[in-house]
């Protein structure tokens, strides 16, 4: 499969829709595109904020979200 081409080249695997190493952000899968973009505007307008926007897209966010032990 794909992720064990990725393991065996050194990746380090995480089981999350969104991943956010504090540098680096990426999602899992079309949808989670969507879930990406909402983890952005919660981490640069609020959690209200992108509350909000889930509205407008009529998308629940389904996580999970990684980041690392800061």
């Amino acid at each position: 499969s794909g992720l064990a081409l990725w393991g065996a080249a050194g990746a380090r695997l995480v089981e999350a829709r969104v991943v956010d190493d504090g540098d680096i952000l990426t999602a899992g899968g079309i949808t989670s595109g969507l879930d990406l973009a909402l983890h952005l505007v919660d981490r640069y307008a609020g959690a209200e904020r992108a509350a909000a926007v889930a509205a407008i897209l009529e998308h629940e966010p389904r996580g999970p979200i990684w980041t690392p032990a800061r």
